[in-house]
């Protein structure tokens, strides 16, 4: 074993002398895997970072892990005309389930806001209930929110996003102020913080009214979904059974689901895993095509040292050495290539999510498992030049001109 690896470590010093006679040569055979790692490194790393992102996005939803929401329809998807959820559903699972906190029935609709001679369209006018700050993340920074008599006596108040504040109202104290929403006179009572934009929804653009105000404004008693905290994260599975139990009894069918935090968080885990293994797949084609270069030029420098092999094998080296000799040196080009690109790939992909604001995140398994199989390349690709080098006739190889 040790007289192995002294052999190993003599044909690794005389590939690295080997490279470095032919620098422009070795540099260019090692670039294609040098693309291969980086494209890996950078594709992945920027997909896990999205990854993470979006999976902080969707956890600030809510109340965390006891937040759940349920939604018409028993699939995903768009809900038949069938598939319907009131407002008295929402006051039911608030009186009869004993492991429900918060319930928040939600309507939406789209419109447009006026405040004197400016308006502003309004992609998401939410209707909600009076414990809509109690369920979901979204604080209200002036003003306040409203309360339980002014949801049930159809009060026409308000509480908007910053941008509606800077843009419409030209940054002044909106509080009190009177504004229309679809034609209906509405006072502003609060401005929620600063929350930014998610999958398209823009917070810092939106109206939330009364539910029962925005059942008369859009004309419907059918809501979209309910929102709903459980007291602890012990009794979340326990309050969606209680929840569905209730639904099922009222509805006579499930044409209803409940998703909970968690499962929406393995959703999107998983679709987001897949996507950025499909990445990093497409990515590593760039490894193989590195393999077909690292094996033309070896293929290449075995015929440019037939004579060198013919005098070596003269003086008693054997097939095994001059096999080694060769697969060491297209060992040795990959590795290189796929430590510059380890180096390259983490460097900018850290970069690129730092401009993209998205916390860098580099994922070790996947640095070394590009360099794994860069490697893996570098001896597949090696192997049948180091063959064909071995199978030289030694006279044969002494006449080579």
């Amino acid at each position: 074993m040790i007289k192995l690896f002294d052999e190993l470590a003599e044909f690794f010093s005389q590939a690295i002398e080997t490279m470095w006679e032919n620098k422009t040569r070795s540099f260019l055979t090692m670039l294609g895997v040098v693309i291969g790692v980086f494209a890996v490194i950078t594709l992945v790393a920027i997909g896990e970072g999205a990854k993470r992102y979006v999976y902080d996005e969707v956890s600030s939803f809510g109340t965390g892990s006891t937040y759940m929401e349920v939604h018409p329809g028993k699939d995903l998807g768009p809900p038949s005309f069938t598939d319907k959820l009131t407002y008295q559903d929402a006051e039911e699972i608030a009186r009869q389930c004993p492991d429900v906190a918060n319930v928040d029935p939600r309507l939406y609709g789209n419109g447009e806001i006026r405040y004197g001679n400016q308006k502003m369209d309004i992609p998401f006018i939410m209707g909600v209930s009076y414990k809509y700050t109690s369920v979901f993340s979204h604080k209200v920074v002036t003003g306040r929110f409203f309360n339980k008599p002014e949801e049930d006596t159809r009060k026409k108040v308000c509480v908007v996003g910053n941008k509606i504040v800077t843009e419409l109202l030209a940054g002044s104290n909106p509080i009190g102020e009177r504004v229309k929403i679809n034609s209906k006179s509405f006072t502003v009572i609060g401005v929620f913080e600063d929350k930014g934009a998610f999958f398209g929804f823009d917070y810092n653009k939106v109206v939330v009214i009364p539910i029962t105000a925005a059942e008369q404004l859009f004309d419907t008693k059918n809501i979209v979904e309910i929102g709903i905290s459980a007291k602890s994260d012990d009794v979340v599975h326990k309050a969606k059974d209680e929840i569905y139990q209730l639904l099922l009894k009222r509805h006579k069918k499930e044409n209803f689901r409940i998703d909970t935090q968690e499962e929406s968080l393995s959703l999107v885990n998983n679709i987001l895993s897949f996507l950025t293994l499909v990445i990093g797949g497409i990515a590593s084609i760039s490894l193989l095509v590195g393999g077909i270069g690292i094996m033309n030029i070896m293929l290449v420098s075995v015929n440019e040292r037939i004579r060198e092999i013919g005098i070596r094998k003269s003086v008693g080296a054997t097939r095994r050495d001059i096999f080694l000799q060769f697969l060491v040196e297209s060992v040795v080009i990959s590795m290189l290539g796929g430590t510059v690109g380890i180096i390259l790939g983490v460097g900018v992909s850290m970069g690129m999510m730092r401009l993209i604001g998205i916390t860098p995140v580099v994922s070790a398994w996947s640095a070394a498992l590009a360099y794994f199989v860069s490697i893996i390349v570098g001896v597949v690709s090696g192997v049948y030049p180091a063959m064909r080098a071995a199978a030289l006739d030694p006279v044969e190889a002494l006449r080579y001109e």
